[in-house]
């Protein structure tokens, strides 16, 4: 039987959509996730998991009367004491077996993120020289730039990692949508360049 305070197998958010969040760029927790937990950095006082615990006060209100339980539902601020105190229970155990990721790793996750980034820039760049251009492709390149701008390094995400580093990654919010799309035909015009320089002549 499941406890209340296993989180082992427990998927929290993703660390890019909670940190667009707090840095107000991206939407807070509603719909699908307005009660999923942010598990990475600076987790404990986030304003998303702020968010969630609040969206949790307010069901457990609700539940009382959608449920018909009897005699006055507990004061908001000590129900939130009691989720802040789940929430620490819960990192902890989702924690547990998760392995931990030492600094050379962290290095080369670093490092893959700059080299997608700068490779990235490079085809956006080669493909805003082309005169043919339409008018169409260059805006599109030309906001695909303007994104990975204001992304920099640390927005890329760290897929295709190491086999040995045991890495998870998810959709963010910035790739949803219109922009996921054109990041994914970047990447493939990435791939295109990169192919057409290996087959040149050394």
């Amino acid at each position: 039987m499941t406890r209340i305070n296993d989180f082992q197998k427990y998927v929290p958010v993703d660390s890019a959509i909670a940190r667009a969040y707090e840095e107000f760029k991206g939407p807070g927790p509603e719909g699908a996730i307005k009660h999923q937990f942010f598990f990475g950095q600076g987790w404990s006082n986030s304003r998303w998991n702020r968010e969630v615990v609040s969206n949790l006060v307010t069901q457990v209100i609700d539940q009382q009367a959608t449920f018909r339980i009897p005699g006055d539902c507990l004061p908001s601020e000590v129900i939130k004491i009691c989720l802040q105190d789940h929430l620490k229970q819960a990192h902890a155990s989702w924690q547990l077996d998760k392995p931990r990721v030492h600094a050379s790793e962290k290095l080369k996750v670093n490092q893959r993120k700059f080299k997608k980034h700068r490779e990235r820039l490079d085809t956006v760049n080669e493909l805003l020289k082309n005169p043919r251009l339409s008018t169409t492709d260059r805006a599109k390149w030309k906001f695909a730039k303007e994104v990975l701008i204001k992304l920099g390094t640390d927005g890329q995400s760290s897929e295709h990692t190491d086999s040995d580093l045991a890495l998870v990654t998810y959709e963010p919010f910035y790739r949803r949508r219109i922009v996921g799309q054109i990041l994914r035909e970047l990447d493939e015009e990435t791939i295109a360049r990169k192919l057409r320089n290996d087959s040149l002549p050394e």
